[in-house]
């Protein structure tokens, strides 16, 4: 081994498809200073013996987009370097049996309008057409797609390597990394074949992750799961045919297709997920090409519904069962951005990775050149987790996601496993009131209240609960209502320098005088959103901040990040000890005046401002703002202490009307009141995209982001407006259409309950008329009305009143 020490802008760790495509990507924005470190071979983890579909009809633009974006770079690699990447495109049927399969379906093909990927809504005979061998006695529709299909993943993996390497970047095999500390800025690699200094690191380890993260602090919420995929011996009638479609089929819960001249079907059993090689001893380091032996008991009865599928397989022999491990995240979704360590970066817990890698690999590389992607990166954000995920979560969490792979995600559809995860002291109050919840990074909140012991009934359309939502948001602007949101990230920040942190972060300015509160937006080096949180100066070298429960860490790393060597700033984040309860309704300040010395009137306590009071007794930071758009308060206080806290209010509210809102009805409130929330606040715009230019104040003063955000010209506009539909509302992510072409999509929705009004935000190209469009919901098109102001109180004179 050398003592000398190599030096490197980026150092991988990982060979998989994952890993080469992020260092391909890497290069092709010009950080081509970067080594790949692998064990093995290439691909010689999980890469080499995946199955290799990309899909184009899955449920969501981000995810069409990655794969989309996978197809695109897969293809142009093997046009540079004349490396087959092995590329079937043979399209595709995703089948509907049920009638919310139908829905979803439905569903897809917005995505398909959104990013202009050819697909057809079909029925039963016309898969019939294209796969005669397929039974569709029990099929009621399908999506059909025709630019998709399956590839070779050791071929591409090797092409991207190659144009890699062309580029200037190395890749080393058969060296693997055994270790890591921090060395002043950089990471010190311990390798096989000599020590690395690194500026950056990126953990593309597949299996292995869990293992290197620990070199970093890291917990990485992926296991390893085992996934079965057998091939038949040839098949007779496959000779002398074009290449049939991949048929993805819940009824089997997997896919089946041609491999060569035989068949091949895929399964994933919802009523067992067996993992491998879980921490803490992890997988071994000698393993290479890992294979398990086949689970025929596990897999049997799926396997005989596929055969009764596609009859034409069920008497053939099954020359080849591949059982090998792949990895699973707790939300299915992958790890890929930024980690909780300075500099160290995370391409990992990827269950479609040669559907994902190309995708990912560009949004890492945008990311870790650019400060950010050209696309809304929230749903893959590692710190996406709270400390809610420890090992027993990841694991069961991760089961759970396996067995419901192949469930239609209606919306409303949430993982019932380990519920609930933080029972916190309200939990059982609620529960007895009729409480439905809904889970919020690992707590609970309540969606609607209900009968006792109700299940939430999920789908598209207005369900059952529709009318409790109604209820209680109009109970709220008649008299007052008490929502739990205790799931809120909450933090102090204090010493000498935290007003100067803030106000350098923020592009609004900060409140002036002790006790007043703003709400702030923090952005990204290049103008665009980071996070929204509200500002409370409590003193001048005080602060107290809250933002939603999701953004804890992401938030805490943010603002962590920028306080500068020489500055005196302390953050301590309540958002685990400490919880809020928010009052709103023209009955609050009369309900909570009962419990409170303090004056609440609106000389003593105006609007947008903030105390320490007591209440019943409980010392609390009372805020005056409201969500809903009612005269309100949000009182944070220690979670041991808010059931007391509950209990005084509902006891005092009792005469005055006082009812539990649930997050149904919270929404639709907020929508009356045209609020925009964190759907409108992505990573791929900023404050003038979304018409939030009076929060923008740059006279005089510099913020992050400001010369980036005052030398750009806005691409988009969000419009507030109403759908016209009796029976369904906007959710987020539907095309918005002018003259039957997309001209934008939907950020969110909700029904107005008290405006019995449809509405929803909509980002349009910037310049788009505003008057002939549509939402394409379920593949109808609905109209739409756009208005300017909000339609509850448009002039915001409730929040401010003096009753």
């Amino acid at each position: 081994m050398s003592d000398t020490i190599r030096t490197t802008q980026v150092a991988i760790i990982g060979g998989g498809i994952m890993g080469v495509a992020t260092q391909f990507q890497l290069a092709e924005n010009g950080w081509t200073d970067t080594i790949l470190f692998e064990k093995a071979e290439l691909t010689s983890g999980s890469t080499w013996h995946a199955a290799g579909q990309i899909a184009h009809a899955v449920g969501s633009r981000i995810m069409s987009w990655i794969n989309k974006t996978s197809i695109e770079t897969y293809k142009r690699v093997e046009k540079e370097t004349g490396q087959s990447i092995g590329w079937h495109e043979v399209g595709g049927f995703r089948i509907a049996t049920t009638d919310d399969e139908v829905d979803w379906m439905k569903s897809i093909m917005g995505v398909g309008k959104l990013l202009d990927l050819p697909m057809e809504l079909v029925g039963p005979e016309d898969v019939a057409k294209v796969n005669p061998f397929y039974k569709v006695d029990d099929v009621k529709a399908a999506v059909r797609t025709f630019e998709d299909g399956h590839i070779d993943p050791s071929g591409v993996t090797m092409a991207l390597a190659a144009a890699t390497r062309a580029r200037g970047a190395k890749i080393e095999r058969h060296n693997r990394v055994v270790g890591a500390s921090r060395k002043g800025d950089m990471w010190l690699l311990r390798t096989e074949k000599g020590n690395v200094l690194a500026e950056h690191v990126v953990i593309a380890a597949g299996s292995y992750a869990n293992q290197v993260g620990a070199w970093f602090g890291l917990t990485i919420p992926s296991v390893s799961c085992l996934h079965h995929y057998l091939v038949t011996d040839t098949v007779p009638e496959f000779a002398n045919r074009p290449e049939l479609p991949v048929m993805r089929d819940n009824a089997f819960g997997g896919y089946i297709r041609q491999e060569q001249r035989s068949g091949l079907i895929g399964i994933y059993e919802d009523h067992v997920c067996p993992t491998v090689w879980e921490m803490p001893d992890g997988a071994p380091w000698a393993a290479e090409n890992e294979l398990f032996e086949a689970d025929y008991d596990s897999i049997g009865d799926f396997l005989m519904i596929a055969f009764d599928k596609m009859p034409i397989l069920a008497d053939l022999g099954i020359k080849r069962v591949v059982r090998g491990a792949i990895t699973h995240t707790p939300d299915g979704g992958m790890l890929v951005g930024p980690s909780e360590v300075p500099n160290v970066w995370l391409s990992c817990g990827s269950s479609i990775g040669l559907a994902w890698g190309g995708g990912a690999g560009k949004v890492l590389a945008d990311w870790m050149v650019h400060g950010e992607a050209e696309i809304n990166t929230r749903s893959f954000d590692p710190r996406r987790y709270g400390n809610f995920a420890d090992d027993h979560f990841i694991v069961e969490r991760t089961k759970d996601e396996f067995r419901r792979r192949h469930d239609t995600p209606c919306p409303g559809k949430q993982f019932q496993s380990l519920r609930p995860l933080n029972r916190h002291q309200l939990y059982d109050r609620l529960a007895a009131k009729g409480a439905v919840f809904g889970e919020v990074a690992g707590w609970e909140r309540p969606r609607y209240f209900g009968e006792v012991g109700e299940v939430e009934q999920i789908g598209w359309g207005h369900q059952p609960w529709h009318e409790n939502a109604q209820r209680e948001a109009r109970a709220t602007r008649a008299a007052a209502g008490l929502i739990d949101l205790c799931a809120f990230a909450q933090f102090e920040i204090t010493g000498k320098d935290a007003g100067k942190l803030l106000d350098r972060l923020s592009a609004n300015k900060l409140p002036q005088k002790d006790g007043r509160m703003s709400l702030n937006h923090l952005l990204t080096d290049n103008g665009r959103f980071e996070t929204e949180i509200t500002v409370w100066r409590i003193a001048s070298d005080r602060y107290f901040t809250g933002s939603p429960i999701a953004r804890a860490n992401p938030d805490c790393d943010w603002i962590k990040s920028n306080i500068r060597p020489d500055e005196d700033v302390q953050i301590v984040n309540r958002s685990a000890n400490w919880g809020m309860l928010a009052l709103s309704g023209p009955a609050s300040r009369r309900i909570l005046s009962e419990l409170t010395d303090a004056d609440l009137t609106n000389a003593a306590f105006p609007w947008l401002s903030g105390q320490e009071i007591s209440v019943a007794g409980i010392p609390c930071y009372a805020l005056r703002v409201s969500f809903v758009g009612e005269l309100g308060w949000e009182l944070h206080a220690p979670l041991a202490q808010i059931a007391q806290l509950y209990d005084a209010l509902f006891e005092a509210g009792s005469k005055h009307g006082l009812t539990d809102l649930g997050s149904y009805a919270l929404n639709g409130m907020r929508m009356e009141k045209a609020y925009r929330a964190s759907g409108e606040l992505t990573t791929d715009v900023g404050p003038y995209d979304v018409g939030l230019d009076r929060f923008v104040v740059s006279e005089g003063r510099d913020f992050l982001g400001k010369t980036a955000l005052m030398a750009t010209e806005p691409g988009w506009e969000l419009l507030y407006a109403e759908l016209h539909s009796d029976n369904i509302d906007i959710y987020g992510g539907e095309p918005v259409l002018l003259n039957g072409q997309p001209v934008g999509l939907t950020t969110s929705g909700g029904y107005g309950y008290t405006v019995d009004k449809s509405l929803g935000w909509l980002f349009v190209r910037k310049g788009t008329p505003h008057k002939g469009l549509s939402v394409q919901i379920l593949n109808r098109n609905y109209n739409v009305t756009v208005h300017q102001d909000a339609l509850f109180d448009p002039q915001n004179l409730r929040p401010r009143s003096e009753d």
